[in-house]
């Protein structure tokens, strides 16, 4: 299998599942405002179970912004910047971006870790925070191979057209 088709296959699968997780959300936010209003009776741990799948899918998105390179961005100097130093920039960001995410990646997994053992749980519904902060760490650790991979490619040049709104 070719790297460009696992590249694209890797982004479609993390398009799905952050889009499976914003659909829950979604559910979850009209059932719970609906259960709130028309029969007084909110859905039980309802902002826990948000606040989770929110954390979900942003850990769930950043490897895939981060692959398709649609991180803001300021390209104030890129027009004077010569071809080879912008390619010199692009490489040198990637690096230091892989450095931080991958360090990222590994804290949260200690972190999981003292979670597991202490055994930390939400406050309403119990569940297992550990679960979601390995999750999280998984996540980060894949965006640090995106950022690798982003940093192999050419840098985007940006013009005037990409700004019109």
């Amino acid at each position: 299998m070719k790297f460009a088709s696992f590249e694209s296959a890797a982004a479609r699968l993390l398009g799905c599942a952050a889009a499976a997780v914003l659909f829950a959300m979604m559910l979850l936010t009209c059932a719970d405002v609906a259960g709130r209003y028309l029969v007084n009776h909110p859905i039980l741990g309802g902002f826990e179970l948000t606040e989770m799948m929110l954390a979900a899918l942003i850990f769930t998105a950043l490897p895939l912004v981060t692959l398709r390179s649609e991180h803001v961005t300021i390209d104030l100097f890129d027009s004077v910047t010569p071809g080879w130093l912008l390619r010199i920039q692009h490489v040198v960001a990637c690096a230091i971006g892989v450095l931080f995410t991958g360090y990222l990646a590994w804290r949260l997994w200690v972190r999981a870790d003292n979670m597991l053992a202490s055994g930390q749980t939400t406050a309403q519904l119990r569940f297992t925070l550990a679960w979601l902060t390995y999750g999280m760490a998984t996540m980060m650790a894949l965006t640090s191979v995106a950022l690798a991979v982003v940093g192999l490619r050419p840098p985007r040049q940006h013009n005037a057209e990409d700004l019109a709104l």
